[in-house]
């Protein structure tokens, strides 16, 4: 990641554990974060400035004038200092709120990306954005009235795996520490830790309580999946698009091949996204040189299209797209560029509707910010903002249901993956 600016999506999960996705706030892999706050408040590409400098939701009241803002500023800061009931108030914890609040309440329908960054979330966010971080690599939901973390799976080779944690076991305490009343980012931090450094569990299991004493180690996340499915169909995984995730995806691509896929299934369900390049050169794995993958619209830029490079994999085949809600940004941009340029069928249920870009600038004191760079469509000139993609073959799946599919060997997949099964036979039988 460049040192001082860089452009990539930042969306649900690449915030580690800050803020709770509304849809699916209490569930996440510790491993790495917890989700970003997302849903329909993305601006529209025609928004007027009336629509700004407000703290409105939806609601159409015209904006007053704001005038003096400097001097409205100081006053307040200086009340502030003098009054405020809470002691201890410094000037830096003004000036800390004072620009986040610059960049959430700034335009309201981006307050949920335009954020203020703490060194420490940078340094999570380029851990998500590399595909590696310091764990035990154990995917949960987290039920903040019982403050139990459920365990939905384990990474395979990871810390977790190795020292026996099963799906279906309950996180009760991580170092004695209960969690009732307390949220995912509080269970994920006190798991995470220093490599080499020990963490104790102790867990329920069916009736017994269970101590697991487990390494923190380096685990590789979010890797891409690949498998053969009867018929001859292709299936591989991508649950977002980190450094590692190009390199991974043509990797299965050219195993399927050589194994003779004669259809692909693309997987993208529960894909946050991740970063931009990433996603435009895994995109270019399944499109023709020169098929246009997305275009970004930027202020006083105009529109750029970005078109599909080198060689795909796999590039005669019927394509089949697996989405659902939590389905987003770079995932889309994916999903509408199958659709159209590979005329795949979309299934599943109806994507996120994240299409804007954002940028991250370092700040001279460690800190970075998060702001809204531009917004997205299809090459066809569609936008799917605040809406999300319609499937063209609707199957929905509840969140246990898919855990439990994804929780699967290969050759039970399909039994437990309802959506998995409809593409399937979509494919077979187009």
């Amino acid at each position: 990641m460049p040192s001082n600016k860089t452009l990539l999506f930042l969306l649900l999960g690449f915030l580690a554990c800050s803020h709770p996705d509304p849809t699916h706030e209490n569930s996440a892999p510790t491993i790495a974060r917890g989700a970003e706050p997302s849903g329909p408040e993305a601006a529209k590409p025609n928004e007027q400035p009336n629509g700004m400098h407000a703290d409105l939701a939806d609601e159409d009241v015209p904006v007053e004038k704001y005038g003096d803002g400097a001097k409205a500023f100081a006053k307040v800061r200086e009340t502030l200092l003098a009054n405020y009931y809470a002691e201890g108030m410094t000037e830096d914890d003004l000036w800390r709120a004072a620009t986040a609040g610059m960049l959430e309440k700034v335009d309201p329908k981006m307050k949920k990306w335009n954020k203020l960054l703490s060194p420490r979330e940078i340094a999570e966010i380029k851990n998500d954005l590399h595909g590696e971080v310091v764990g035990i690599g154990v995917h949960i939901q987290f039920d903040s009235k019982s403050g139990y973390a459920d365990v939905l799976a384990t990474i395979p080779g990871s810390p977790s795996e190795k020292a026996g944690l099963v799906a279906g076991d309950k996180i009760v305490t991580v170092n004695g520490k209960l969690y009732k009343g307390m949220r995912m980012k509080d269970v994920v931090a006190d798991i995470r830790g220093k490599s080499g450094e020990a963490v104790t569990l102790s867990v329920l299991r069916a009736d017994k309580l269970v101590t697991f004493t487990i390494t923190r180690d380096k685990v590789t996340y979010d890797q891409p999946l690949h498998a053969l499915l009867p018929d001859n169909v292709g299936w591989v995984k991508i649950p977002s698009f980190t450094d590692k995730t190009p390199g991974a995806v043509r990797a299965s691509l050219e195993d399927l091949e050589r194994k003779g896929a004669k259809a692909l299934i693309v997987d993208v369900r529960q894909s946050p996204g991740g970063h931009f390049e990433r996603a435009l050169e895994t995109a270019s794995l399944f499109l023709p040189e020169g098929t246009p993958i997305v275009t970004l619209s930027k202020r006083n830029k105009g529109e750029e299209t970005h078109k599909a490079k080198g060689k795909p994999v796999l590039a005669d085949v019927p394509v089949a797209v697996l989405v659902n809600e939590g389905t987003a940004s770079g995932a889309e941009i994916l999903t509408g560029a199958l659709r159209e340029g590979r005329n795949a069928r979309i299934v599943g249920a109806k994507t996120l509707g994240k299409w804007s870009v954002q940028s991250l600038d370092d700040l001279p004191n460690g800190y970075a910010f998060k702001y809204t760079v531009s917004l997205f469509k299809t090459p066809a000139g569609a936008s799917y903002e605040g809406k999300g993609l319609v499937p063209d073959v609707q199957v929905t799946m509840d969140e246990q249901t898919l855990a439990k599919a994804n929780a699967s060997k290969p050759e039970e997949r399909l039994t437990n993956d309802v959506q998995l099964r409809t593409a399937k036979e979509l494919l077979v039988h187009k």
